[in-house]
């Protein structure tokens, strides 16, 4: 690729994008697991299945479903692809145990007939592993519908508008586990999940812009597709850009205690909670880390990061018995501020701060740059790049002290 042949960066916001981009997992990659984890569900649903007749479905759960993948560190790491197979079935067909063990023998069946190795159980799934070549493996949660429960628990606990809510309750989840004291026995006490209602809110957080960026993507395209017609995963808004750079900035922060680092589902809720449908990534990272901590209640003394589909679940939980964790969350979320603001305020959009570019991954932030950048803005002196960033830390304190915005009320399940 010539210089003349690619787009070169205009402004901060260009290269976020491009980093954004970079990180992201590439379209072949998404097509390739999307293609086996349908090759799965057909496998489940052939007429010789002995799940046949309750009509498994296999659908994305987590990153995938919000498109907020990043990509591994190095091509010997993996995607990990997360999936639900949900029969329709009942707790009174099923134990937790029988479940998974007739979903676990349909999936090794279908490894067998692919000469693949068999699948790994674990505690809530079933780990399908493809050969090294498709750089991805598949967690298969097997599930049973359980929306009535499921708002009636809402109900018991005062959150009338989200129980009544089909989009956001109705699709609600049974899951197996296998350190549930009733594993093996009939019984209504099942853990619950609802992937797709969280994904509901979560699109409802962002929904301005995902309709603007289809819009878009058909005009590029020159495609008469509808809006609605168009995949999710076919496009990325700033919500989506955002969260997938703040969770590259967390790998690299703790890429040495994994155990104590921030989970996703923490940074995404709360990056979802703060974000205001601000049209650019720059926009759209300085109200999220500004106001994201915002969104972390306290119940009586202990620190909730509410489940905006299911607000009796704490996604922090772990932090009262494991301190480290809430440590490591607000020393992540100090440091993000700082080395983000360092970039965003600076006058000189062609120059990654040092902090900001060992917390992205010195190889893709020049990787990203020489690919949108010209030639001469990359032969500019060390010497003066230095200069520009001369005292890091003040000059970033400095700048994450002006970045201060209110983000706009985001619960849906305010109590009736």
């Amino acid at each position: 690729m010539t210089m003349h042949d690619k787009r070169l960066a205009k402004s901060h916001d260009d290269i976020l994008e491009a980093m954004a981009d970079a990180l992201d997992i590439p379209p072949s990659k998404f097509e390739e697991a999307k293609s086996r984890y349908e090759a799965i569900g057909n496998w489940l649903d052939r007429p010789e299945s002995t799940l046949a007749g309750y009509d498994p479905a296999i659908s994305p759960q987590g990153s995938f479903l919000l498109g907020t993948v990043t990509r591994p560190f190095t091509d010997e790491e993996e995607y990990d692809v997360d999936l639900v197979c949900r029969l329709q079935a009942t707790k009174a067909q099923f134990t937790q145990k029988s479940l998974k063990d007739a979903v676990g023998y349909e999936v090794a069946l279908y490894t067998k007939a692919h000469s693949m190795a068999e699948p790994d159980e674990h505690r809530r799934c079933w780990r399908l592993n493809y050969a090294a070549g498709a750089q991805f493996h598949m967690d298969i949660l097997p599930a049973l519908p359980d929306a009535q429960h499921y708002q009636a628990k809402l109900l018991e606990h005062g959150y009338r508008a989200l129980a009544q809510d089909d989009a956001l309750s109705g699709h609600a989840i049974a899951i197996t586990d296998k350190t549930s004291s009733h594993y093996d026995l009939p019984t209504d006490d099942w853990l619950q999940s609802n992937p797709t209602g969280y994904a509901a809110w979560f699109r409802g957080r962002m929904r301005v812009r995902l309709t603007e960026a289809k819009r878009a993507y058909a005009q590029r395209g020159q495609i008469t597709a509808s809006v609605d017609e168009i995949p999710d995963y076919k496009v990325k808004t700033p919500l989506q850009r955002s969260i997938q750079l703040l969770k590259r900035h967390r790998d690299y922060m703790f890429a040495d205690d994994c155990e104590h680092k921030p989970i996703s589902i923490i940074i995404s809720t709360l990056s979802a909670h703060a974000y205001n449908e601000e049209p650019t990534i720059s926009a759209a990272l300085q109200s999220i880390l500004t106001g994201m901590d915002r969104y972390i209640e306290d119940r009586a003394g202990v620190a909730w990061v509410a489940n905006p589909v299911n607000p009796a679940e704490n996604f922090a939980d772990k932090w009262a018995e494991e301190p480290k964790k809430r440590e490591n969350f607000y020393r992540w979320l100090d440091r993000a501020r700082q080395d983000f603001a360092l970039y965003l305020r600076a006058s000189r959009f062609d120059q990654v701060p040092q902090p900001l570019r060992e917390h992205l991954g010195k190889e893709l932030v020049d990787r990203t740059m020489a690919a949108i950048l010209p030639a001469a803005a990359l032969a500019t002196p060390a010497t003066a790049r230095n200069d520009l960033y001369g005292d890091d830390p003040v000059r970033a304190k400095h700048a994450a002290e002006q970045i201060n915005r209110v983000g706009s009320q985001s619960k849906p399940w305010a109590k009736l």
